[in-house]
């Protein structure tokens, strides 16, 4: 299951950078997508890298990035493709879907708000340029121990398979090969089912957010009339606003993004709430027959855009991604802050 021929391996879907194409008409092989360079992220200064945009086929990828054993004499490695498969094969058709729904009114919507959450949320834990702060999001996964014989053999290569790519990828990531190894080792114990009928560590941590009843769950997804939706080349962003919550913001595509907000009502409710009816509130939370998502569809809130945009540009590795060069929104119309996007000659 683990072995293909893939050597370029994306760590950003194409699906999802497809969504965001400059020429979305085109063929499949000839779609292209803006880049933008961070200059200076505290100004949002940004330098178009190609009047012409790049390959979405090769760009947000690395050779051998997520292989594990490479044999000398084969084209074939072991490495994760397949599991990755499983999450960003449908993300084009929920995403269209889910706006389809909201734009009439419709609330059967719950699937798509899932399953577009758990492929987002997988580009986090691959991206390499979050290595670390996804070793210190998951401590102490990798040190656990397949007990399927089959699955340790090929857990174990991970420490032992022939990687000729190393050396170079952690030099470009500037990461230390321990830290590229747990990280492989980290993605196995997370994707792979350790049993037949039974879901991974990822997808019960996906259910375990979704379905506690202690937590309220909100998604809010905002839609514009005209393309200007960055993506970041780590594929997320957190909201810096203070609170108790957690909360990841996702482009959806180059019109669309969604905010997911895991909050604590009990935290949010204290000292605004009297004891009885904080109590009240709980409890019919924890009695409801299912958990419940709030889902808020908001349209051409231009305030929404720059908050989500500005986020996107401080917390990227090196680059920002567009369907459009110009325009991109990202100070807030009521307030007269310019932002920058120099073009190269």
């Amino acid at each position: 299951m683990l072995e293909n021929d893939t050597r370029r391996q994306h760590f950003l879907t194409q699906g999802e950078q497809r969504l965001n194409a400059l020429n979305p008409q085109a063929d499949p092989k000839n779609l292209r997508i803006y880049s933008f360079k961070i200059v200076e992220r505290e100004n949002y200064t940004l330098e178009l890298e190609s009047p012409n945009g790049r390959l979405i086929g090769s760009n947000l990828s690395l050779f051998d990035l997520f292989s594990f054993d490479v044999p000398g004499n084969s084209q074939l490695r072991l490495n994760f493709e397949a599991l990755f498969h499983k999450y960003e094969g449908y993300i084009e058709a929920n995403t269209k879907s889910l706006l389809a729904k909201l734009n009439i009114g419709s609330g059967d919507i719950k699937v798509e708000i899932i399953d577009l959450f758990a492929a987002t949320l997988l580009n986090f834990v691959r991206n390499p340029f979050c290595v670390e702060k996804i070793l210190n999001t998951f401590p102490g996964v990798a040190s656990y121990d397949p007990t399927d014989p089959a699955l340790l053999s090929d857990y174990r290569r991970i420490v032992t398979g022939r990687k000729p790519h190393q050396t170079y990828l952690c030099t470009q990531l500037g990461i230390t090969d321990t830290q590229y190894i747990e990280w492989l080792r980290l993605l196995f114990m997370l994707l792979t089912p350790m049993a037949k009928e039974r879901p991974n560590f990822f997808e019960e941590i996906i259910k375990g957010l979704v379905e506690d009843r202690k937590m309220h769950v909100s998604a809010f997804v905002c839609e514009y009339d005209s393309p200007g939706c960055l993506l970041s080349d780590r594929g997320f962003s957190q909201p810096i606003e203070d609170g108790p919550h957690m909360a990841f913001s996702f482009n959806l595509c180059a019109t669309a993004f969604v905010h997911y907000v895991f909050s604590d009502p009990a935290t949010l409710l204290r000292d605004k709430a009297s004891p009885e009816f904080l109590v009240n509130a709980l409890t019919t939370r924890e009695n409801l027959p299912q958990a419940q998502i709030t889902v808020t569809h908001v349209r051409n809130n231009l305030d929404m855009l720059a908050r989500y945009n500005r986020r996107v540009v401080e917390q990227c590795y090196e680059r920002v991604y567009c369907s459009v060069k110009d325009a991109v929104q990202l100070s807030e119309p009521r307030f007269d802050v310019g932002a920058t996007i120099a073009r190269p000659p």
